[in-house]
């Protein structure tokens, strides 16, 4: 008589806070808590075609849809300026999930032979398993599953400390060369040739560089998201909380992605706020982000009349945040026509949120700007980043398989 199998055990791995976030005095992440019960919001989509978002429910919480007094609080901080301090460490929870076995598989994307590929159901038993790449549709107006959408930003936690980013971002336009490729000659007709080292940017062909503003960035970024915690918290007068964050993609455009360096909620509530990206411009680590603005045309922000609307919170001490006062100060704007503000919105659009804070951080200062989603701009980029897609892309993908296809197997 055959005996039944025992039943297996899902294994619950810590899920991971933003790598900043630490246990208060001690140094350590903070240990698995219960398991959070999930909830399902209704998709959004905008009667434009070109403008559709598709507003995620992510494992980090509901989003902040209805902007409500909290948003404007929120909005109402423009071009903060603040000064380097101590910051401390804010005490988090970490949440469990379950991430259950891997599962191999060899299958092609039918869009680059020209089939039609059917939206993705992971609710089903056979689907358990965390897709893998290859198993997603790339095709320009494929529908992806919600659930899927979930997977990969979890999956993908770490982003370039995780080989499963890398896997996930190939042959995608992701945030960071979509203004490049907006403002090329090929998507606006003059040149007929696309450039090849976007396509290698976007295959994942291209040279990994690594340089020392990179890196510069990189050793600085922990030391800002807790110093923005800190200082958002004491400006919106509640606490918030960076959380980190994987890829996301896009629900209706499986062809588009992006990274923000974490998502902003509301501590208590849990409630997605804001995008988070941050910036640390090694050529003015020694400057303060006023003078930048003064002295280099092409830095990313400008200065705004001093009359203008949403006065900056100027903090003199982080040391002594009961004693923050407002006093005149410097705003500053992200300029539209910075790379940063295409950057931006691609975050935006692809993660369901309005609003994003970009935190400018030097030596000598640190700014919070927000920045806000432009739904005409968007329409414009989103056009042109499908043409260079279907028009270069997804030939060069094409020509690449039957290349391999002709090749034939090493003997």
């Amino acid at each position: 008589m055959n005996q039944a199998a025992p039943s297996q055990r899902p294994v619950i791995p810590q899920v991971r806070y933003h790598p900043s976030i630490q246990m208060a005095g001690s140094g350590t992440t903070a240990g698995a808590t219960r398991r959070p019960q999930t909830r399902t919001q209704p998709k959004i989509v905008q009667k434009n075609q070109n403008s559709n978002r598709t507003i995620p429910a992510g494992a980090h919480g509901p989003p902040d849809n209805d902007p409500g007094p909290t948003a404007e609080q929120a909005s109402s901080k423009q071009g903060q300026r603040f000064r380097p301090g101590a910051a401390r460490h804010l005490q988090t929870r970490t949440e469990s999930r379950v991430v259950q076995k891997n599962q191999d598989s060899s299958r092609t994307c039918p869009c680059l032979n020209g089939g039609q590929v059917p939206k993705r159901d992971l609710g089903s038993p056979e689907d358990k398993a965390p897709p893998t790449p290859d198993q997603v549709p790339l095709e320009p107006r494929a529908e992806l599953d919600r659930n899927l959408l979930q997977q990969v930003e979890v999956l993908t936690r770490g982003q370039s400390t995780n080989r499963a980013w890398f896997n996930w971002r190939k042959n995608r336009i992701t945030a960071s060369v979509a203004h490049r490729i907006a403002h090329s000659r090929f998507v606006n007709g003059k040149s007929k040739a696309p450039p090849l080292s976007y396509l290698a940017a976007i295959t994942g062909e291209g040279p990994k560089v690594q340089t020392r503003a990179m890196t510069w960035g990189i050793e600085k970024e922990a030391e800002v998201v807790r110093r923005y915690q800190t200082l958002k918290s004491a400006a919106l007068g509640r606490p918030v909380q960076v959380l980190e964050c994987g890829l996301f993609i896009d629900g209706q455009r499986p062809w588009l992605a992006a990274s923000p360096d974490g998502i902003v909620v509301d501590k208590r509530s849990g409630r997605r706020l804001l995008c988070l990206e941050v910036k640390c411009p090694y050529k003015h680590r020694h400057q303060s982000v006023e003078d930048a603005c003064r002295d280099d045309p092409a830095f990313c922000l400008q200065l705004l009349d001093g009359d203008t609307p949403g006065q900056s919170l100027h903090l003199s001490s982080l040391s002594h945040l009961s004693s923050v006062s407002p006093v005149q100060a410097p705003v500053y704007a992200l300029k539209k026509s910075h790379s940063y503000f295409t950057q931006i919105q691609v975050q935006l659009a692809v993660t369901g949120l309005s609003r994003a804070d970009l935190v400018v951080f030097t030596l000598v200062e640190t700014a919070i700007v927000p920045v806000t989603f432009d739904p005409d701009l968007w329409e414009e980029t989103v056009s042109k980043l499908e043409v260079f897609y279907k028009e270069a892309v997804l030939p060069h993908l094409r020509q690449k398989m039957q290349q391999n296809a002709d090749a034939g197997p090493e003997l």
